[in-house]
């Protein structure tokens, strides 16, 4: 059992790896950290604004918010080696929710607030006060929820409803911002959506585009689903939590990477080269995907667990006699259409990155053979 605390599986939901991996994650993490500070420095101390969008005191403060932002997504991952193998499960169970709630919840969405902020900024597309008091928002729900926000997680340790229901009300809170942001930005292109910047920016922005969405539907509606007190007493840790996580987590992170990675690509690859079919293909497929192994299978799974827990008990509807009967079973395979119209995303996309870098590479080889 020691060897697998260390190497294995710790035993623990959604803190699964085994503590050597967990150092090892960790060490990674503040590597891409230091790899990010590096990037912000030059712009955090430099005294001469190369834009006018906005002044160089509002444009320091996003870029301190995302400092700030990046140092706490690598250091609070820190609070998973906060309890060993024989640690008591009620505190076990304190310390693993700050890694759920306070490190992806809170931090992630300070950051992916603050950034897509930054970036919708140049793009011209979100007012700087707008910008500014949402990240600040965001920022002042997740310090003032802080560990309060955590409490709606802990129904079986032994807290109070009442602090439940005060962290319920902190973590639905905590999509607001990106929404807000989302509405003005969604207004805002429909004005400049003819302009020539657009087009470039096209696929970037659709993707950004469905992190709002799936922010609003996976982050907000689906994780108020499994949020109120009364709720989490008869559905927490089923497929309705799993729902809300799989969305959260790909819908919002997964699309924002890809949003920056096109991002990036526009100064590193030629627009020209760019497959916009395949990008076309790579967009609707992974959303579509993922909608449809959240409608498909996690959230009936989860309804028909929380009948079953209610009408029954929370241990039936989470025992093999109910996880394994044919209506659940056959939900289960529901995900292989879903998984398989992902998948098509995800070679659409690879196969798009390789050809524009390939492309790339052609042209600038031929270019300097034309200067010899």
């Amino acid at each position: 059992m020691q060897v697998n605390f260390w190497f294995g599986h710790q035993g623990y939901e959604y803190v699964d790896l085994g503590r050597f991996w967990q150092i090892f994650l960790l060490i990674g993490l503040l590597l891409w950290v230091i790899l990010v500070l590096r990037a912000l420095y030059p712009a955090l101390t430099e005294k001469v604004l190369g834009t006018s969008m906005f002044s160089p005191n509002s444009r320091k403060h996003l870029l301190l918010l995302l400092a700030i932002a990046t140092i706490c997504i690598g250091l609070l991952y820190g609070a998973g080696l906060m309890w060993g193998q024989h640690t008591h499960i009620s505190v076990m169970n304190y310390w693993r929710w700050w890694i759920v709630h306070l490190w992806v919840e809170g931090v992630f969405e300070v950051f992916a607030t603050t950034l897509l902020s930054v970036l919708f900024i140049h793009m011209g597309l979100l007012r700087v006060r707008t910008a500014i008091t949402m990240i600040l928002f965001a920022t002042i729900i997740f310090l003032i929820g802080g560990v309060l926000g955590t409490f709606h997680h802990l129904y079986f340790s032994g807290t109070p409803t009442s602090v439940i229901a005060i962290g319920a009300t902190f973590s639905a809170l905590e999509v607001v911002p990106l929404v807000v942001i989302g509405f003005e930005v969604y207004n805002h292109s429909k004005i400049e959506q003819q302009t020539e910047w657009e087009k470039n920016y096209h696929w970037p922005f659709m993707f950004f585009g469905a992190v709002m969405f799936w922010n609003l539907v996976g982050a907000g509606i689906f994780g108020f689903m499994v949020n109120p007190p009364i709720a989490l007493y008869y559905m927490q840790g089923m497929n309705l939590t799993a729902n809300h996580a799989h969305t959260s987590l790909f819908g919002v992170y997964g699309m924002l990477a890809i949003g920056l990675i096109l991002y990036c690509m526009r100064g590193l690859t030629d627009l020209e080269n760019w497959n916009n079919k395949l990008l076309k293909i790579s967009f609707w497929t992974l959303n579509i995907g993922l909608g449809m192994m959240a409608f498909l299978s996690l959230l009936p799974q989860g309804i028909l667990q929380t009948i079953a827990s209610v009408n029954h008990s929370y241990a039936y509807a989470r025992s093999a006699e109910f996880i394994h009967s044919p209506i659940m079973e056959g939900l289960v395979w529901m995900r292989v259409p879903g998984d398989v119209v992902f998948s098509v995303g995800v070679f659409s996309f690879a196969a798009f990155v390789y050809q524009a870098f390939r492309k790339s590479a052609a042209k600038s080889k031929a270019l300097r053979k034309v200067d010899v």
